[in-house]
């Protein structure tokens, strides 16, 4: 009698253990399941990011001046590389890499043309992951990111305008002007020397992502966006 009480005793623990072991091992294969998911949505929110902050760059040696014409060549490549990183990138489920795709394009093409401004580098110096949630294969992610937007723009050269022209461009009243006095003060502010300044300004912003996996691929289904406090324009 006592040996069968023993002998049951020792088939409920191994019962026991065997149910725990696989307990864990289904945590286990839970968790490996939870990190692979959170680093893969990682790299599409990561890629999505490079792709606002400095894919849209064009190459420094079309950046030094704003007056400077961008070879079609090099437009094109731009846009074939961004179309490639929105494909990547975003989902087209709503609309949303439509929507990127187009932003970014006019982008790029306006910024292909002289004018008297141009971006030459949008770099990220920090991204903080701030929250994760995946939900099956919906996830949510909230992210900040930090760094420093450069650009180039054609100013007056007070270092060659004379005294008494400067002060005059600097303290008129366009407000005061007629149209036509307004017309003359253009034409004349346009022929004045100019130069080439460079300026840079730290950027601190906030995202939220919305993100869906198909065909095994996390992708954006939709963002939003806010500066961060002490970063408004």
């Amino acid at each position: 009698m006592k040996d069968r009480k023993i002998f049951s005793l020792i088939i409920s623990l191994i019962s026991i253990l065997i149910l725990c072991s696989a307990l864990i091992i289904a945590i286990n294969v839970k968790s490996s399941q939870q990190l692979d998911n959170e680093q893969e949505i990682k790299k599409t929110v990561i890629g999505a990011l490079k792709l606002a902050h400095g894919m849209l760059d064009y190459p420094a040696e079309y950046t030094k001046s704003p007056d400077i014409q961008i070879p079609q060549e090099v437009v094109n490549r731009k846009l074939k590389e961004i179309t490639q990183a929105c494909e990547k990138y975003y989902s087209n489920k709503y609309g949303w890499m439509a929507n990127r795709l187009e932003i970014y394009k006019n982008a790029v093409l306006f910024d292909a043309y002289p004018s008297s401004f141009k971006p030459v580098e949008h770099k990220m110096t920090d991204i903080k992951f701030l929250e994760i949630k995946i939900n099956g294969d919906k996830a949510t992610v909230v992210v900040d990111v930090f760094g420093e937007y450069k650009s180039v723009g054609l100013a007056l050269d007070t270092d060659t305008i004379p005294p008494s022209e400067l002060n005059e461009i600097t303290n008129a009243k366009g407000y005061k002007m007629s149209a036509e006095e307004q017309k003359r003060f253009i034409e004349k502010a346009e022929k004045l020397p100019k130069k080439v300044r460079e300026y840079k300004v730290k950027f601190g912003e906030r995202y939220g992502f919305n993100l869906e996996k198909e065909n095994g691929e996390w992708k954006i289904t939709s963002e939003t966006f806010n500066f961060l406090p002490g970063y408004e324009p």
